[in-house]
């Protein structure tokens, strides 16, 4: 067996556990999505329906990461990319800052709060009352979540998510890596007749 041909056998491998993950990942975040909107009210935190809550979700997380993971199966790099985008915002949006919140921290992230006062951005305005883009802003932690409580299940379904995006993480990796190696290598060519 050619090196080539193991390369392919290994690709194909972990774009397989990708492809798993990825959807078993897609189901628990839309679990969280639902507490999100339906037990701790999120939408209401940004002026905004249930209905347009979970609409701006699905435009966010049912478009470009399964177009990242098409263009993934087709040996485009910049598919593991938004995978791992993807993979990173589930780890840590609904995973981790769900973890901070259980714990009493309810700021967002300290980095872009900062970037944006540095550019002396006044994006506050539009945190609450603006749809789709409060939405976005305060995914990326721009806002302050009020105080609010989770359910056990909720909980449970978190910390499942947690592992299952680090794995996915981990595969992205390992395939982002076989690319690398795979390209890197000088061509085989077949024997004529052969």
């Amino acid at each position: 067996m050619r090196k080539n041909q193991i390369l392919s056998t290994k690709w194909t491998t972990y774009l397989r556990y990708i492809t798993i993950l990825f959807c078993v990942s897609l189901v628990g975040l839309g679990l969280h999505a639902l507490d999100d909107a339906l037990v701790t009210r999120e939408p209401d935190w940004y002026n905004i329906g249930v209905g347009e809550f979970l609409f701006d979700l699905a435009l966010i997380y049912l478009i470009v990461p399964p177009i990242g993971l098409w263009l993934a199966r087709r040996g485009h790099v910049i598919g593991l990319a938004i995978l791992l985008a993807y993979a990173f915002e589930a780890f840590y949006g609904a995973g981790v800052n769900h973890v901070r919140h259980l714990m009493g921290d309810f700021r967002g992230s300290q980095l872009l709060p900062r970037v944006f006062n540095a550019l002396e951005i006044n994006y506050t305005p539009y945190l609450t009352g603006h749809g789709f883009l409060s939405v976005v802003m305060n995914m990326a932690g721009l806002g302050v979540t009020p105080p609010h409580t989770h359910t056990l299940a909720s909980t449970l379904v978190v910390f499942f998510n947690i592992g299952l995006n680090l794995a996915l993480m981990f595969y992205i990796v390992l395939a982002a890596r076989e690319w690398w190696q795979s390209k890197n290598l000088p061509q085989v060519s077949e024997p004529a007749g052969g």
